[in-house]
């Protein structure tokens, strides 16, 4: 065709006001070398504005009543109380000073004593918290990325495509796809009505495939894992079929509404079709721990078996339930970890004093950002719907799980998928 449906392409990115490459955090933060003496702090806050007091956040409040009956727990003047005074100061001064007021969450961790003081601003909220130990408490933020994945949303008609990139649903970039008028209408009948609409559907049908190629250079260069189409679905059908096979293999869903409606209301609809890929890939990686555990599999179940996978450099990727923990002990001088309470003699003869109780959770996720292991965390909580709202479980009351997360539960609530396996049938060392 002599005439290029494409008119123009705009592309802005927005200064948006969170951290977009958290794996790079996580990485820099597990490297951090271990302290028993004077501990990391990790803080993580709910950052949103408290209802009946917009100016307030849930996050400040938490700080304020409970930061000194925390720092109550470590004996004054001692090089840990030292350490943690100065971090609770600093972290005081910058959120009064420094948060803005687009952020919903915020981590942090911080050890004065080695000179950390690392902010990860997020677009989600975080459980409130602060924790102390010998190393950074990664599991939440490692959560927390994974479970809000960066997708691609792209509304779609004839003429005109807008596609956005949203970051913890936050728009990082948006770009506009505006096609020509050609071919001009003409009010004839007969063979030129039909030669116009050969022209036209020539038209649609190029720009349709313009914007595909588009979203296959962003979505690389942006490296998107989810794509959610809006539109109408003769329109949504036609780009499906017109995407790259590895572009296809990312739609993880549509919307039918208004492809010209505002970004926000197009982001209310695709947000739960992003969360039920994202609970679809839970069950999926339980299902390969499931499915490959046993002599010889390519997966490992429970504490200590996972533990030992990581140990021994085995674990593709790790798969755990966000409400499993269980106590585990560490030498840092030697890596070497267990789990359960510290043991009384140290099991490989060196020094028992080296031996430091950690939050085992805590170790197998930084054991697994290490070795550079995909991270999945899984949800337990089932969505509930307004509806259902008035079925909601006493406080005392077991909350309903979610499928993924109780066939997790059968599994010691925690496993892994392994790049290889020993000889023989067995999985993993003893170590």
């Amino acid at each position: 065709m002599a005439t290029d449906p494409v008119q123009g392409v705009q592309e802005r990115r927005y200064d948006i006001p969170v951290e977009r490459d958290i794996p790079a955090v996580l990485a820099r933060l597990a490297a951090l070398a271990p302290a028993a003496d004077a501990p990391y702090l990790t803080v993580h806050l709910d950052w949103r504005p408290d209802g009946p007091s917009p100016g307030r956040r849930f996050g400040a409040i938490y700080v304020e009543q409970n930061a000194e009956q925390f720092l109550a727990g470590f004996a004054a003047h001692s090089p840990a109380r030292e350490s943690l005074d100065r971090d609770i100061e600093r972290l005081r001064d910058y959120l009064d000073d420094e948060v803005d007021p687009a952020v919903q969450g915020i981590a942090v961790v911080a050890r004065s004593a080695g000179g950390v003081f690392e902010v990860v601003p997020l677009g989600v909220p975080l459980a409130n918290r602060l924790v102390t130990g010998p190393t950074p408490a990664l599991r939440l933020l490692a959560a927390a990325d994974e479970d809000q994945p960066t997708f691609a949303l792209l509304a779609v008609d004839q003429r005109d495509a807008h596609l956005s990139i949203v970051t913890q649903q936050q728009t990082a970039v948006g770009i506009e796809v505006s096609g020509s008028g050609y071919p001009r209408h003409q009010q004839q009948g007969g063979w030129s009505q039909r030669r116009y609409q050969a022209r036209a559907d020539e038209r649609i049908d190029a720009f349709v495939k313009g914007v595909a190629e588009e979203t296959r250079r962003t979505i690389t260069a942006d490296r998107v894992k989810m794509v959610v189409l809006a539109g109408e679905e003769q329109n949504t059908r036609a780009m499906t079929e017109a995407f790259h096979q590895t572009v296809r293999d990312q739609v993880v869903g549509t919307v039918r509404v208004d492809p010209h409606a505002d970004v926000s209301d197009l982001l209310e609809k695709a947000l739960p079709v992003v969360e039920r890929a994202e609970r679809q890939r839970e069950m999926t990686a339980v299902e390969a721990v499931r499915e490959g555990a046993g002599p010889g599999g390519k997966a490992t179940t429970g504490a200590v078996e996972t533990l030992t996978a990581l140990q021994t450099g085995q674990v593709m990727a790790l798969i755990m339930n966000d409400d499993f923990s269980a106590p585990g002990w560490a030498d840092f001088d030697l890596t070497l970890y267990g789990v359960g309470p510290v043991p009384a003699e140290h099991p490989a003869g060196g020094d028992a004093a080296a031996l430091v109780p950690v939050a085992l959770e805590e170790e197998l996720v930084r054991l697994a950002i290490q070795l550079g292991a995909e991270i999945e965390i899984v949800k337990t909580a089932v969505p509930v719907a307004v509806d259902d709202l008035a079925d909601i479980p006493e406080a005392d009351a077991a909350m309903p799980r979610s499928a993924a997360a109780t066939a997790l539960d059968d599994l010691g609530g925690v496993g892994a998928t392994l790049r290889f396996t020993l000889e023989g049938e067995r999985s993993t060392a003893d170590l």
